[in-house]
């Protein structure tokens, strides 16, 4: 196999990958940034076997830039002597341009677990070192059903309010007032929001085929929202999620994942991952909490860090 620079993404991957690593995404990541996306390339097939992009800003590489994980996919003939090679090449493109750190955020290893090991054994062996250690939590879809999943005192919550509010899937959702609920959740909490509404709406109908907008209301009003993102066929990812203060003691958000959960049954999708109950590496542990009581399985997601000299 060669290694290959295929930044015009004209060679097709030999496997299905994650939303976040396509070609769509990669130009909606940029925002004017290079990138590059190297491939292990096999001649007589005409495919790529492995392919990761990374974006250059000043002498650093970063995968991703802007989305939740980027990282290197692969096929399943791929093995560990394929990978070391290609982060051997990738070392001598690194030199020849001058970049001085690579930040790579890898997927959760619930996504694809021999996949991951692999991953996280050649970034070591290649001189890569974890720079965070994420906890990330995703319910696994079954014909159980939700509240068995839940905690105890969870489940009695559930149970007494699943129906007090209505529950939709929006095809045109009115994203300034989901931004606004959003941001009276974020700003609570005391986190920062990290998106304007602009970019919200534009990310949304950019990629509409791959999002959905889940609402709860109490009539007119909105209280819970969240995005679902199609990452593959088997993964939704639990994006942007908020409740509104006011009506905490009916825990909304027990209501949406729980709908939610249904709405993954239905779609014939296996994983519904709730994400990371860390930040920076360090245990939010009511969000550990809350996430366990929902049922939430614990996965590593690890981000990897190398310095070249």
């Amino acid at each position: 196999m060669l290694f290959k620079d295929d930044s015009t993404f004209s060679i097709q991957n030999s496997f299905k990958g994650f939303l976040f690593n396509s070609v769509e995404q990669i130009h909606f990541q940029s925002a004017g940034n290079p990138f590059y996306s190297f491939i292990l390339f096999e001649e007589k097939a005409s495919v790529a076997r492995l392919r990761m992009t990374l974006f250059i800003r000043n002498s650093e590489a970063y995968s991703p830039l802007r989305s939740p994980f980027g990282s290197l996919e692969f096929d399943e003939n791929t093995n560990i002597q394929d990978i070391n090679y290609f982060f051997k090449e990738l070392d001598k493109w690194l030199v020849s341009r001058k970049i001085e750190k690579v930040f790579i955020v890898s997927y959760p290893y619930c996504y694809n677990q021999k996949h991951s090991e692999m991953v996280t054994h050649c970034f070591l062996k290649n001189g890569y070192f974890i720079s965070e250690y994420d906890m990330n939590f995703h319910l696994q879809i079954s014909s159980d059903n939700f509240e068995k999943k839940l905690d105890p005192a969870a489940r009695r919550r559930y149970a007494k309010f699943k129906d007090k509010f209505q529950f939709s899937i929006e095809e045109s959702p009115d994203i300034e007032t989901i931004f606004s609920l959003i941001k009276e959740n974020r700003e609570i909490k005391g986190n920062p929001v990290s998106i304007t509404p602009e970019v919200l709406g534009n990310l949304y109908y950019s990629f509409k085929e791959n999002f959905k907008s889940f609402l709860l209301k109490d009539g007119e009003t909105l209280i819970g929202s969240a995005f679902g993102v199609r990452v593959s066929e088997n993964v939704l990812y639990y994006y942007l999620a908020a409740d509104s203060y006011g009506y905490k003691k009916y825990s909304p958000s027990t209501i949406m994942i729980g709908q939610i959960y249904n709405y993954c049954l239905q779609a014939g999708i296996s994983i519904f991952d709730l994400g990371i109950a860390t930040s920076k590496s360090v245990p939010n542990f009511g969000l550990i909490k809350f996430k366990q009581n929902m049922g939430g399985i614990v996965s590593l997601k690890l981000s990897f860090e190398k310095i070249l000299n």
